[in-house]
């Protein structure tokens, strides 16, 4: 009896306790959703800390934001920087905090009410009355050139701001567990300041007491800010890819946007008639890229056209605006449609999209329309761990950089020093422009980069033109440099980073170039497009010894698989119930580069599941391509060469042996394509200019007419900036081949 009481007892009190705790748990759960919860415990940490870390964090800022301010200096000013920037010694506030527990199992979902109130001094004590200082934030800017010229300081004191902000914190496996923080303002945040820009500190007259100029400046404010993180637009933070070490901003792939038409599109206007639609490309209402053809008189067009995007990310929507064309008015936007590009996460392919237009909260017709998505292709990973180069493909993504130039070329400037500005070209059109630095012959440019998505590898051409920038004159060029996109991957690869430039006494760019091949459908490249291969590795597969049994009743029945880039090119026949098979199969392998890498695998059959690895081996392509002294492939026969290799499975020590030969042999120059065109290209240009060998070919049924020219009746480019850069372009490219 004394033993089931004690068994009683103990028991009771166990089922209590876990009554007890599920009930106050669930009760917590319940106050989580509907009620908030204050934070002093991390408002009175912020009390103590912030006088110590505010300091270097301003100093911070203004270092960031004088080295952003000397390159964005306006031509009316002769210099601006930060003077003096502090935030004061009362620091943010936390109001309190709603918790959503129902939110997804891999989601953290948090509403913030913060406040950064410092001229408040209610909650402080005497001391800190005392010892309060006020934000200040002090701007210089000079009036003038040189030695004739004023600094005059614009005043910006007493900020204040107060709102609500959703944060989403997504989770995930990898370290560092955490995907990405999302952050937005649930509704329009409240700002409060003073702004004296003339007069300083003692005269300095308030702006917002101007009738109408607060209210314009806060509207700008909120329209700044509502495409970036008002609700539902989320400002991203990519955790994983910070730590990763990877850039936030690069591209992740091409989207791929059909145009069939559109439908029962109305005019806001009733009085402008018939519209002529066309459609603009852009992601979340900012700079348009790519738009559709002009459909005059018609509000159901057909477009049929694709316009393709590069993409760095899928958490922003896709816009599509639509426009009623005029030739002498402004275009006016008929309405738009949004499209989730997150949809893209679970189907890569979305077709007969049929997308509302709306305007003004109304429906202003139908966009029909197919999205398609085309991520980067990356290389396949290994069970050892490391990672094949990608498969080639003549379409992808290319980055082209130019971090920096030096030892320009200054004899171009009265003073000696350049105000250099670098613009980048793919196939002599222009695709960026660089910030225009001031007073330096060896700029450094932070954002002198472009993602470009290419069509034909084989054809792309690169460019670099380094302008002076003048403020009345017309811009010099000082140095140029092209070069084939694939001649910059082969010295990419060989680590050249440095440039010379031609057309200038000295100068130097460091440019830079990062590929991803994309197998682009459709509009564009076929199936990723036809990579012309540079010769064929010859694999003569003997036979294996002592595999690794993988089987627990009998024995293996493997065979022997050649991967190029993660892609199974060809295979053995399967050996049935054998450790030490006699192959003797022969294989061509087509390689398109040195830096593709073969593998050769030895694999066990399975009749039912996954054929399993017994071990493989890895070949790089450049210890068998090497180049001679003019950059043709050279012949490697190496074919009565058996080669003993041990088959490795991961970290685990290698069993069994492979016995192959590998040789390469390069492919012959019949014919170039490339120089047939300029042969082309050189015929017509010469019969355009000469009149007898034209009127040569006119056919004999014409009445002595001459045969009319291609650029007849053209009107060529007239721009004389244009006209130099070609000018400096085609001189330097001379330069470049002599």
């Amino acid at each position: 009896m004394a033993a089931c009481g004690t068994y009683y007892r103990t028991s009771i009190r166990r089922v209590r306790r876990n009554f007890r705790d599920d009930v106050q748990r669930e009760m917590a759960k319940t106050k989580l959703e509907t009620d908030t919860e204050t934070l002093e415990w991390i408002n009175s940490f912020l009390v103590k800390f912030w006088p110590i870390y505010a300091p270097v964090l301003c100093t911070t800022i203004v270092q960031s934001v004088d080295q952003v301010l000397s390159t964005s200096t306006p031509a009316f000013l002769d210099s601006m920087r930060m003077k003096f920037f502090t935030l004061g010694t009362k620091p943010p506030r936390l109001e309190h905090v709603k918790t959503y527990p129902k939110a997804d199992d891999d989601t953290v979902l948090m509403d913030w009410k913060f406040s950064f109130t410092p001229n408040d001094t209610a909650d402080l004590t005497a001391r800190q009355v005392k010892n309060k200082i006020n934000p200040k934030i002090v701007l210089e800017v000079r009036v003038g050139k040189a030695m004739i010229s004023k600094g005059l300081d614009i005043i910006v004191e007493d900020m204040a701001c107060s709102g609500l902000m959703r944060v989403k914190v997504k989770l995930q496996l990898p370290f560092p567990h955490i995907e990405r923080v999302e952050i937005c303002f649930l509704g329009r945040p409240t700002f409060d300041y003073v702004c004296k820009p003339i007069g300083g500190d003692m005269l300095g007259f308030d702006i917002n007491f101007i009738p109408g100029l607060e209210s314009f400046i806060q509207e700008q404010i909120h329209a700044n800010l509502a495409p970036m993180m008002y609700e539902p637009n989320v400002f991203p933070i990519e955790i994983a890819k910070m730590l990763a070490g990877n850039p936030v901003d690069q591209a992740i792939g091409v989207l791929q946007v059909t145009f069939h038409g559109a439908q029962g599109l109305k005019n806001p206007d009733k009085f402008s008639g018939t519209p002529d639609p066309y459609a603009v490309v852009s992601i979340n209402n900012r700079d348009p890229l790519g738009k559709t053809k002009t459909v005059e008189q018609n509000p159901s067009p057909r477009w049929n056209e694709t316009v393709n995007v590069v993409l760095t990310s899928l958490r922003e929507p896709l816009t599509i605006q639509v426009y009623d064309y005029n030739e002498y008015r402004k275009d006016k936007e008929l309405g738009v449609c949004t499209f989730n590009l997150e949809d893209l996460e679970k189907n890569n392919e979305h077709e007969n999209l049929q997308l509302e237009v709306m305007a003004s909260g109304r429906p202003r017709g139908i966009v029909q329309a197919d999205v398609r998505f085309f991520p980067v292709m990356e290389g396949h990973k290994l069970e050892d761990g490391t990672v094949e180069p990608p498969p080639e493909s003549t379409t992808g993504i290319a980055k082209f950089t130019v971090e920096q130039a030096k030892d320009l070329d200054g004899t171009k400037s009265l003073i000696g020093q350049l105000n250099p500005y670098a613009v980048l070209l793919l196939n002599g059109k222009e695709v960026q422009i660089s910030q225009k630095l001031k007073r330096t012959n060896n700029p450094i440019w932070p954002n002198a980069t472009k993602e470009m998505l290419i069509t034909d590898r084989k054809k792309a051409k690169l460019g670099l033109v380094i302008k002076d920038d003048r403020d009345l004159a017309a811009d010099p060029v000082i140095g140029t440099y092209q070069i084939k996109l694939d001649d910059m991957l082969d010295l990419m690869h060989k680590g050249q980073e440095w440039y010379n430039l031609a057309g200038a006494k000295t100068g130097r760019a460091k440019m830079m170039l990062q590929w991803k091949p994309v197998a682009l459908k459709g509009a564009l490249g076929g199936s990723g497009g036809y990579v012309t291969p540079i010769g064929v590795i010859r694999i003569h597969v003997k036979n294996a010894k002592d595999l690794k049994n993988l089987d627990t009743v009998g024995k293996s029945d493997p065979y022997v698989r050649v991967l190029l880039s993660g892609i199974q090119k060809r295979r053995t026949v399967t050996w049935k119930n054998n450790l030490s098979p006699e192959f003797d199969e022969v294989f061509y392998i087509p390689v398109h580069s040195t830096r593709e890498k073969l593998v050769i695998e030895c694999m066990d059959e399975e009749n039912t599941g996954k054929d399993r690895t017994m071990g493989q081996i890895e070949i790089p392509a450049s210890e068998y391509v090497q180049q001679g002294a003019n950059g043709e492939y050279l012949v490697h026969d190496s074919k009565n060469k058996v080669i003993p290799a041990q088959l490795r499975m991961g970290a685990s020590a290698p069993k069994g042996t492979l016995n192959f030969t590998c040789a390469f042999y390069p492919c012959l120059n019949v014919i170039d394509p490339d120089e047939e065109e300029r042969e082309e290209a050189k015929a017509r240009a010469s019969m355009d200019t000469d009149p007898r060998k034209s009127a040569e070919i006119a056919p004999n049924g014409s009445t002595g007419a001459r045969a009319r020219s291609n650029t007849a009746g053209t009107v060529g480019s007239v721009n004389p900036a244009d006209q130099e850069m070609k000018k400096a372009l085609e001189a330097g490219e001379k330069e470049q081949t002599e």
